[in-house]
């Protein structure tokens, strides 16, 4: 069939084509040499209180903490007291405080994990003035980290490294708000609600009276995607005809949660003055989404074995169309399962739950690696940059000469801020999920026995962990226990990264550069993109084999064998 070449080779050049002309007016942005929007500009940050007066490693680290701290405590509140509040035109109670805490850390921390039915639980106040505001500002917190990892890389002999609150007041205002402006249109155009109405009763074909949701749904959908928060409006995502109404709102949704974060990759060859460079990570990035959606394609375009058994004509099946919708099909949900957890991105147009083991292994190990394939807006390039640092330093050992990069001397401390940083992952997922595995209800809050009820859980910490938000269905996500460790483990997810990598930009800012030599290890062509995959895989995959093993290899074994 066509589609199943056509269709993920449009996807990949819709995502990239646009990216080096992004990622220059991303660059023009940040250096304050794009301000058609000057006066908003400067009242915004007299209303923050700054000058724009540039920070070190430190102080830059210290105000984006005071911002998030800020942001969870009021979206916290406003949980809270939800009954209280206007726009509820359900009478909608307040949320207990142990879903208030996971639901402001998700959202502040740019996961957007929802352990709530959104239109059942959250009034439109919620879910504007809340969840809406922090999916702006968590993205433009990823942006502004690895603005600042490129400054440090970029700069010599200096402890600045730009000021937070400006480069957060910039990406808002001259990236995400119009870009979010224009994509709510047009979703609004194909159909996604827009309105502060009140739910509205209607009778079903079978006689039955039933709320039909509304609300300012395309406005916030618009921003899930580009910020690459995730989440949904409605319980089921973008699965739901109101988030998702048609094929092409379907395309736009899915090429705007990877637009920015490509864009990124090209505004680091900017700063850096090496295009070379950033076009190799970029390849990088994209050879391993590549992988990904042919794994997940050719697993869901499959028969079910279980249900081919009930047919002698096996080969008439049109792959695996448990909890897909019918307007997408297996096709495009594969390339949407692959997308949005190549991002950190936990929106979903299917369910991930009813995938093919091997299928739904492949958005399990894309979080698992750690925000690298492409990764949300800010955090992927920055998270890839911890293993192009690790790569240089391995090759340059083995070589025998002193690590360089970019002319830049790459020491123990910055080494030591990496290891880390690699450590993240392992206890989020690891640690935090095995504690819930020894709980006495953890076979209730699971809801499955065997290697599906172990990939469950491991799907959902690593979904934390990685900052994605998507979920296999059936996990009881709003236990109170669950609740908690997974707000722990997005926390550690989050900042467990950000402050090593601003730690990184401080150091390499301070050092001098160097004159490149020959002898020094390349970092663009053919043998760098080689050795960085092969790098994210050993050192961010090796660590999970055995569960990996454990859960989905042994499902499909056993599936294989007749046993499901």
């Amino acid at each position: 069939m066509w589609q199943e070449i056509i269709y993920p080779v449009a996807f990949v050049l819709l995502v990239l084509l646009p990216a080096p002309l992004l990622g220059n007016y991303l660059y023009r942005v940040f250096e304050g040499k794009s301000r058609w929007l000057a006066p908003v500009e400067r009242a915004t940050l007299a209303c923050c209180g700054t000058d724009g007066r540039e920070q070190d490693w430190k102080s830059y680290a210290l105000s984006l903490l005071a911002f998030n701290s800020a942001g969870f405590g009021l979206l916290f509140l406003i949980l809270l007291a939800q009954g209280l509040l206007p726009l509820n035109p359900q009478q909608l109670p307040g949320l207990n405080w142990q879903l208030a805490f996971n639901t402001a850390v998700s959202f502040m921390t740019n996961t957007n994990w929802q352990a709530y039915s959104g239109e059942a639980s959250l009034s439109y106040f919620s879910q504007m003035v809340g969840l809406t505001t922090q999916n702006f500002v968590s993205a433009a917190t990823g942006a502004a980290v690895a603005i600042a990892l490129f400054r440090g890389i970029a700069r010599q002999q200096t402890t600045h490294l730009g000021n937070f609150w400006q480069d957060l007041v910039r990406f808002c205002l001259y990236v995400l708000l119009p870009m979010a402006l224009i994509l709510a249109l047009l979703l609004v155009w194909q159909g996604v609600p827009q309105s502060l109405s009140a739910y509205l009763p209607f009778h079903t074909l079978e006689g039955q009276e039933q709320l039909l949701p509304l609300g300012p749904a395309a406005s916030q959908i618009a921003i899930k995607q580009l910020g690459s928060n995730g989440g949904g409006f409605f319980g089921v995502n973008s699965a739901h005809p109101f988030e998702n109404p048609t094929a092409l709102s379907n395309w736009l949704e899915m090429v705007a949660l990877l637009t920015l974060a490509a864009a990124m990759v090209c505004t680091l060859g900017r700063y850096v003055k090496d295009l070379a460079h950033s076009r190799a990570i970029l390849v990088a990035m994209t050879l391993m989404m590549v992988i990904g959606l042919f794994v997940s394609i050719t697993q869901e375009l499959k028969p079910d074995p279980a249900l081919a058994q009930l047919t002698t004509d096996a080969s008439n099946m049109a792959g695996n169309w448990e909890g897909k919708e019918s307007r997408f099909g297996p096709l495009l949900s594969s390339i949407w399962e692959v997308a949005t957890t190549s991002a950190s991105n936990g929106s979903v147009n299917a369910m991930h739950d009813s995938f093919t083991p091997l299928g739904g292994m492949v958005g399990m190990i894309n979080m698992l690696l750690g925000e690298v394939i492409f990764g949300g807006v800010g955090s992927g390039i920055y998270g890839m940059m911890l293993f192009v640092l690790l790569t240089v330093f391995l090759c340059g050992l083995m070589v025998g000469r002193t690590p360089t990069y970019l002319g830049k001397r790459l020491g123990i401390t910055e080494m030591k801020w990496v290891v880390a940083s690699m450590l993240v992952m392992p206890v989020g997922v690891l640690v935090i999920g095995g504690i819930t595995l020894l709980m006495p209800d953890s076979a209730t809050v699971i809801g499955h026995d065997g290697p599906h009820g172990l990939s469950r859980l491991i799907y959902a910490y690593a979904s934390a962990a990685g900052n994605n938000g998507s979920a296999f269905a059936g996990l009881a996500a709003a236990d109170n226990w669950q609740c908690i460790a997974i707000g722990l483990a997005m926390l550690l997810g989050r900042f467990g990264y950000i402050i090593p990598v601003l730690a990184i930009a401080g150091q390499l800012a301070r050092a001098p550069r160097q004159e490149r030599s020959e002898g020094d290890f390349p970092v663009s062509g053919p043998l760098f993109i080689t050795l960085l995959i092969v790098t994210v895989l050993l050192m961010g995959g090796l660590s999970f084999l055995p569960v990996l093993a454990l859960g989905p290899v042994a499902e499909h074994l056993s599936l294989l064998g007749g046993a499901f």
